[in-house]
């Protein structure tokens, strides 16, 4: 889910993931999962009422696996 940048602070974004929210539970779906990794979108996510939780992905050949924050509603 992406809204153009100039309509950034119109609360488009809100009202798309409450729709979602909505729908998700009219089909009996319990998790709505939103992969983000900036930290002001993670935020913002949590003010929509997600709760963040640790998500961690496989690294690259021979590195640790990437820990980031992946919200849900």
């Amino acid at each position: 889910m992406v809204t153009d940048r100039s309509y950034a602070g119109a609360g488009i974004g809100g009202r798309l993931l409450a729709h979602a929210a909505d729908l998700a539970g009219e089909l009996g779906v319990g998790l709505l999962r939103v992969d983000c990794y900036a930290g002001a979108l993670v935020r913002w996510y949590e003010r929509q009422g997600c709760t963040p939780r640790t998500v961690s992905r496989s690294g690259a050949p021979g590195r640790p696996p990437w820990p980031h924050p992946t919200p849900s509603r």
